[in-house]
Formats: C-alpha cells, sequence, structure tokens
C-alpha cells in the first residue's frame, strides 16, 4: 500500500510540476476554471488553480500525508481523514497564494484618455508650438511622450499638466501649482 501511494504522489506531483512549467515558460495551460459567479461585471478569468491542477495538488500532497501517517502505524480511518484534509487545505492555501499574486499585478497597458489630465514633468523644453519630451506616470509605469504647447516656452524640469493627448501628441499647459493641478 505504501508503495503504491509513492508512486501516485510521484506522478501526480510530477505531471502536476510539469504543467506548471509549461504554463510559466511557454505560456501552454491545459486547464480550466469555472466561474460559478454570474454578476455581468466581474472578470472571468480569476485566475485561480483550475480543475486538473487542483486535482493534481490534492492527489499528490493527500498520498504524501497518507504514506507518512501509514508508516507511524495510526489507524486507517485517521489515515484517511488526515490526509484528505491536508490535500485540501495545501489546495486552499495553494490558490489563496495565487489569488494574493495577482492581486498585485498590474496592468501597464494604457489608451490615449488615460493620459488626459495627469501631471508631469518636462524632460526636453517645450518651445511653443513646437515639440519637446515630458515624462509621466499613467497605469503605474512611467512614459515618456511627445508634447507641445500653445502657452510660451516650457522649460526642462517644469511640472505640466495633459490637457489632451492625440495622435501621438500630448497638449499640456504649464502647472502653477501642482496641488491646485492634481484637484
Amino acid at each position: 500500500m505504501i508503495d503504491i501511494l509513492m508512486w501516485i504522489s510521484i506522478v501526480t506531483g510530477g505531471i502536476l510540476v510539469l504543467m506548471l512549467i509549461l504554463s510559466i515558460v511557454g505560456g501552454l495551460d491545459f486547464d480550466m476554471d469555472f466561474d460559478f459567479n454570474t454578476d455581468a461585471d466581474t472578470d472571468v478569468g480569476h485566475g485561480g488553480l483550475g480543475v486538473f491542477k487542483g486535482a493534481l495538488a490534492f492527489v499528490s500532497i493527500a498520498t504524501w500525508v497518507a504514506k507518512i501517517v501509514l508508516v507511524s502505524g495510526f489507524n486507517l480511518y485517521l489515515v484517511l481523514l488526515i490526509s484528505l484534509s491536508s490535500g485540501a487545505l495545501a489546495v486552499l492555501i495553494i490558490g489563496l497564494l495565487l489569488q494574493q499574486l495577482l492581486k498585485i499585478e498590474t496592468n501597464t497597458n494604457w489608451h490615449p484618455e488615460n493620459a488626459a489630465y495627469k501631471i508631469g514633468k518636462v524632460y526636453l523644453k517645450i518651445p511653443q508650438n513646437g515639440f519637446g519630451i515630458i515624462h509621466v506616470k499613467i497605469n503605474g509605469a512611467n512614459r515618456e511622450l511627445k508634447a507641445t504647447t500653445e502657452e510660451m516656452d516650457i522649460k526642462t524640469g517644469e511640472m505640466i499638466i495633459i490637457e489632451e493627448y492625440k495622435n501621438g501628441i500630448a497638449k499640456v499647459v504649464l502647472a502653477k501649482n501642482e496641488k491646485k493641478a492634481s484637484k
């Protein structure tokens, strides 16, 4: 019995590790998630462990624990209870860890409308009716944008506000007071 449990845990653990490596390195995901939430405003891909990976993790952990507890000489029913509980707990912990990791993920993609009314700093002087370069933080990432102004020249290092962003060019004005500009 102990040898059978060992081989089950080795095979399921190996398949799980292989699937995780393929999904991390190659982007291949041979798993599926079920979303039982019918709310239309929620994301379908919640980044859970998945059915197959969850089952493999459960079987692998439960069989390893069953093997260890059996060797210790416990009652068969107690072995079953402890191994099933530890497998379920392992899947729960792994799922919670994955959800926490996905919470810290930031979306660095941006659209032109995300730039409007952001405060930035002039990197290369912007001459009146000419072009310069600004640095601005959009969606958690620093962006370098081509900028123009209809006002007077704006010197390097000055704080600006983006009025609009069209055709790859930010139309900016000088920020008189950074606190006022952020309101």
